[in-house]
């Protein structure tokens, strides 16, 4: 004679509530880990006199939705404000203007090549990032004015603090590319492997090198009086 229908109900999910609850089971484990570590800067093979400020990001991490944000660098004493911005891939970035004077916000970098034209205080232009890299940033009047913006393709990254310390948490499990950067130099690319509920461990070091020479205006010509 079978069950009644309730009897095999009930059983069944007496059965399902043992799979959930029973350790072990993935539900119930980390799927993410951490990565920490230090980066050794570096000038003229000698340990350099500031450790801090260096951007450590990784590459390849599955793909998470995200809302896009906005990152604002202002335009006043005649110098952009942050000099370096770290942005996540799709940011837009807002240009206000504080000064007094007219600028005009461009930049000839092969991740985003824009021209923001002449504004005048007071006014604010923006611009979305929409590729990886390194965006230099520069005025076509003043040429004391520059900022650097990384763009990376996510938010699993870390700005180092005064001791080249960082921490980046919540990493799929996996293994990625680790990409270390200086803003006053190159970059160092490592690897590293993310196990679950673990802290996987990484040191690098990155080299500072000499500021860039005098850039140019956006069409390419020296500095001089506007036209």
């Amino acid at each position: 004679m079978s069950k009644p229908r309730s009897h095999r109900l009930f059983a069944g999910l007496a059965l399902a509530l043992i799979f959930v609850i029973q350790p072990g089971t993935m539900d119930g484990a980390p799927r993410e880990g951490t990565v920490e570590g230090t980066i050794r800067v570096t000038k003229d093979g000698k340990p350099a006199g500031a450790q801090a400020n260096v951007v450590v990001y990784l590459k390849g991490v599955p793909k998470t939705t995200r809302d896009k944000t906005t990152h604002v660098i202002r335009q006043r004493n005649l110098q952009f404000s942050p000099r370096v911005s770290v942005v996540v891939k799709g940011t837009s970035v807002e240009f206000p203007n504080d000064d007094k004077v007219f600028h005009n916000v461009f930049s000839a970098s092969r991740p985003a090549r824009f021209d923001l034209g002449l504004y005048r205080s007071g006014g604010s232009k923006t611009v979305e990032l929409r590729r990886e890299g390194v965006v230099d940033v520069f005025c076509n009047i003043h040429p004391e004015m520059s900022s650097r913006v990384l763009v990376v393709p996510d938010h699993h990254y870390a700005v180092t603090d005064a001791r080249g310390a960082f921490r980046i948490q919540g990493v799929p499990a996996g293994t990625y590319p680790i990409v270390a950067w200086h803003a006053n130099g190159g970059e160092t690319v490592g690897e590293v492997t993310i196990e679950p509920g673990k802290a996987a461990k990484v040191q690098l070091a990155v080299e500072e090198k000499e500021k860039p020479a005098q850039h140019r205006r956006k069409d390419g010509t020296p500095y001089g009086r506007y036209e």
